[in-house]
């Protein structure tokens, strides 16, 4: 289980090139166990061999579309994302905190070209304001906003602003609901409807 889990992780991270080489790097495993594991792993569908090399296979996108640490979670923010969106034009996601990460639990592309890879399941990291506003770190300050919102001006990446906000969740957990938008429209101009939408979510949340 623990190699299975080494080499679904790793997997996305390499090239076609020498693969099973780097695979073996990666993840600390000998050659013939990786070969062994991604059979038996394509077997259950979770990884496939296609255009001369191994990639995660759909069953993993499936089960990633089930995820969510509250039930009703997707369901419910679904139509306050798009809603949001359509006010504003941005990029909207749901940010939820991992064991040491931050992950895009749902993410809407806005209108604007973005230097960011816009889809579910994206890595956030840990200066991003969906990141800030959920664990406020004592060295970026200047950066948090009153009723636990946070921005970022370029602080990630250049030509990028962000907004997010903490969203309580049900038993106690939280979420953050962050715009991302191009420095020619900062994404700050839009928090009232950011707080306004992550109230709206709290709302749905409580009915679901």
């Amino acid at each position: 289980m623990d190699g299975a889990a080494r080499v679904l992780r790793a997997l996305p991270d390499t090239t076609a090139e020498r693969q099973i080489a780097h695979l073996a790097d990666l993840t600390g495993l000998p050659r013939p166990t990786v070969h062994r594991l991604l059979a038996q792993l394509r077997e259950n569908g979770l990884v496939e061999w296609n255009e001369g090399r191994w990639r995660l296979g759909s069953s993993v996108l499936q089960l990633a579309h089930r995820v969510e640490p509250v039930t009703g979670l997707r369901s419910a923010s679904g139509p306050v994302l798009q809603y949001l969106r359509d006010q504003t034009g941005a990029a909207v996601s749901l940010v939820v905190p991992s064991a040491d990460a931050f992950v895009a639990l749902e993410m809407i592309p806005g209108r604007d070209d973005l230097p960011i890879d816009a889809h579910s399941g994206a890595d956030m990291p840990a200066t991003t304001a969906a990141a800030l506003a959920l664990r406020p770190a004592p060295n970026a300050r200047e950066r948090l906003r009153p009723f636990r919102g946070a921005v970022d001006q370029e602080h990630v990446l250049p030509g990028l602003t962000c907004y997010a906000v903490a969203v309580s969740l049900p038993d106690g957990q939280r979420a953050s609901l962050q715009i991302a938008t191009s420095v020619t429209r900062p994404a700050e101009r839009f928090a009232a409807a950011v707080h306004h939408a992550g109230a709206d979510l709290q709302r749905a949340l409580k009915t679901a």
